[in-house]
């Protein structure tokens, strides 16, 4: 019986000989023919991905503007709550602030005093009697509170350095002309001593030069008025303008104005960051679409060579496999911890630490076959008093339906609940130092077992003599506190996986700033984080 492909293989020779009969060049109609249809190919593949693009375009037009929207707001708030914090105190001891304060209030009063006394000298000339101190009193008082609040309003800070500049040149200004008047009053009484105080009948009088002392005084006097009364002015209003911010104002919680403007903030970048997601999602596709395109034809123009290719990997593979099964065997520390910090229960009622029990069960029942895997505690003393919850190792077969390997699994998982059934987190304290110390001299007994894993089930609030994180605000970072974390644990290749890092209690900016912190430390420990989230479902363990 003959087969399809041995029919088509019949009748494509017979067409090549009808072909080279005829005189036709079998080759190059091959060739165009091959050729039109890659061209046809390609058209239609260009024509998917631009109407593909076009979709995702459409789609994400809606998110975007809706994002837009939401990062307008946002916007709003920021400047909204920049504005309250541009009125809030200026930080400081509160002894040193009271001494500002009472000097500023201090420069306050004698410049307004100066001020009204030097208006009243202009008024006295003209004898307006009660009028002039009333006049005089309320110049003194409206020019600075009207310079205050000038510079009060929202964007004046340039206006601010600019008046403050203007003011000092101002005064310096003034006190060089002032100088400049007393030299020349100087030199006015050198003058007049060298001049004969004695007249001799008989000799020739000589005629006295005209004295312009005042004449030249007079001008110069009037201009450093005119730039003192404008540097006083100007300068009690600015210095008005320092009293009242160095005053205690208690009307606003400034410190959770200044935890909501970081986490507004946050929320603005990652809003902007989703845009431009959404944005490029269209170029995005088109690159995937064909270098997936151009990959499939030439795996297809390559297969007969891959097929051999294949056919010695897999003889390799044959011949290697028990040899890949030992490297591939996995080392798996576990470290849960028992301290108070994880008995906060959630809004399902249950608490942090039965929801690191019910993680660690889980995975205990999907270890690979071949593991070694040994479970820690996490206490006060995590190095100097260790606390080995569990240590067991899985076969390496399998069993032909895998019995053995979920059997051991049961006999793990029964063993485990037994032992905690009557665990409860009382630890005072957290040392997540010591845990890691632990676990990389666990690691360091079997060298040579394959890949070393370690699972974290904490919220890693490290809380230490040496480091506390569990009462700070923000975490800082890892090169500022340094020192404070002692000698750093040989966790190199290690595979590390933190689950359970919940926020409770505490604001996003904070759990931003303590995963900051836990990613630089294990990267100079050596380690290789896989992962470092509040949820406690660990995917990557197989």
């Amino acid at each position: 019986m003959l087969t399809p492909v041995f029919l088509i293989r019949i009748l494509a020779f017979r067409w090549r000989a009808i072909m080279i009969s005829r005189g036709v060049d079998v080759e190059s109609v091959a060739e165009q023919v091959g050729g039109q249809g890659v061209d046809k190919l390609v058209t239609d593949a260009e024509r998917i991905c631009t109407y593909e693009a076009r979709r995702i375009t459409l789609v994400n037009e809606s998110a975007i503007i809706r994002l837009q929207a939401e990062g307008a707001i946002r916007l709003s708030e920021e400047r909204s709550i920049a504005d309250r914090l541009a009125m809030a105190p200026p930080p400081g001891d509160r002894r040193r602030l009271f001494w500002r304060r009472l000097y500023y209030w201090t420069v306050v009063v004698i410049l307004a005093v100066t001020g009204f006394f030097s208006t009243l000298l202009s008024f006295a000339p003209f004898q307006l009697g009660w009028m002039s101190w009333l006049i005089s009193g309320g110049m003194a008082v409206l020019t600075p509170f009207l310079v205050d609040r000038l510079i009060e309003y929202p964007g004046m800070e340039r206006t601010l350095k600019v008046l403050t500049g203007i003011a000092a040149i101002a005064s310096l200004a003034s006190l060089m002309l002032l100088a400049l008047i007393r030299g020349d009053l100087l030199a006015q009484q050198i003058r007049e001593s060298e001049t004969s105080a004695v007249v001799i009948d008989g000799a020739e009088t000589q005629p006295a030069s005209p004295n312009t002392f005042y004449d030249r005084a007079t001008v110069l006097l009037c201009a450093a008025l005119l730039l003192m009364a404008f540097a006083t002015e100007t300068g009690g209003g600015l210095v008005l303008h320092e009293a009242w911010h160095s005053s205690p104002d208690n009307s606003e919680d400034w410190a959770r104005l200044r935890r909501d403007l970081i986490e507004i903030r946050w929320r603005m970048a990652e809003i902007a960051s989703e845009i431009t997601i959404l944005r490029n999602a269209p170029d995005i596709f088109a690159a995937c679409f064909w270098r997936d395109f151009y990959r499939a034809m030439l795996l297809n123009a390559t297969r007969s060579a891959m097929t051999k290719l294949l056919i010695a990997i897999f003889a390799f593979l044959v011949l290697a496999a028990p040899r890949a099964r030992a490297e591939d065997r996995l080392n798996l520390v576990i470290a849960i911890d028992l301290t108070r910090s994880v008995a906060v229960a959630g809004p399902d009622g249950q608490s942090n630490f039965q929801k690191d029990v019910d993680g660690v069960t889980r995975l205990l029942a999907q270890t690979p076959a071949g593991s070694r895997l040994t479970v820690i505690g996490i206490t006060d003393h995590s190095f100097a008093a260790p606390y080995i919850l569990m240590s067991a190792r899985i076969p390496n077969e399998s069993g032909y339906f895998r019995e053995r390997l979920n059997a051991a699994r049961g006999q793990i998982v029964r063993a485990w609940t037994l032992r905690t059934a009557h665990l409860s987190p009382n630890f005072q304290q957290t040392d997540i130092f010591g845990a890691l110390e632990l676990a990389s001299q666990l690691f360091a007994q079997q060298p040579g077992l394959g890949r070393n894993e370690l699972v974290v089930f904490s919220d890693m609030r490290e809380s230490a003599p040496c480091l506390d994180l569990e009462r700070a605000n923000l975490v800082p970072g890892f090169q500022k506190i340094v020192n404070n974390c002692g000698e750093m644990p040989g966790l190199r290749n290690v595979e590390v996986y933190v689950a359970g890092a919940d926020g409770a209690g505490k604001s996003m900016a904070y759990w931003q700033s303590l995963r900051t912190f836990w990613t630089d430390y294990l990267r100079n420990a050596g380690a290789i984080l896989e992962g470092f989230t509040v949820l406690r479902e660990i995917e990557g363990i197989q």
